[in-house]
């Protein structure tokens, strides 16, 4: 089972032991958005989005993909899909925090257990450690992103304090 934790830091974690991540910012930025936005992208507009230099953001891109592949495929199992048109990150078998805590806490009312549980995964602003400014599409979509997460977390908090209001020891944490 692979997990990526976004509620914080950016982390991977398969069979429960924390997996190193590329030293570069812009290659755990792009693994970020693929995990989150969950859909087919054009390789011109991840080069876009994340190399506007002139450089060459296409091999860029490839360097940065073969730096993902080993986080997120498995032999039975591979979750990343390139080729010469698009890249897609396959999520359905990533366990992934921030939408848990979207289930926990959406639909039908929610048991306190499991609101409690969609709280506690929060460890801080989403995607914490990946401010990438000088990329602006991304940036624009991170705070996007991030104040969704914050509306979340203040819903997931707002219920389980008025549910626990009668035994305030139980809702400290």
């Amino acid at each position: 089972m692979i997990e990526i934790r976004v509620l914080g830091g950016l982390e991977v974690i398969r069979d429960g032991e924390p997996v190193p991540l590329p030293p570069s910012r812009k290659t755990r930025a792009l693994l970020a958005y693929l995990v989150l936005t969950g859909r087919p992208h054009r390789r011109e507009q991840l080069c876009e989005m994340f190399w506007d230099v002139p450089d060459d953001p296409r091999g860029a891109l490839r360097w940065s993909l073969s730096k993902i592949r080993p986080l997120v495929d498995e032999p039975e199992c591979p979750r990343l899909a390139a080729d010469r048109r698009g890249v897609e990150l396959r999520t359905q078998a990533l366990g992934v925090d921030f939408f848990s805590a979207q289930l926990r806490a959406g639909g039908e009312p929610a048991a306190t257990g499991e609101l409690a549980l969609a709280a506690s995964s929060f460890r801080g602003p989403l995607l914490a450690d990946l401010d990438l400014p000088a990329s602006s599409e991304f940036h624009s979509w991170l705070l996007g992103l991030r104040e969704d997460a914050r509306k979340l977390q203040a819903q997931i908090l707002r219920t389980l304090t008025e549910r626990l209001a009668a035994a305030p020891q139980e809702a400290l944490p």
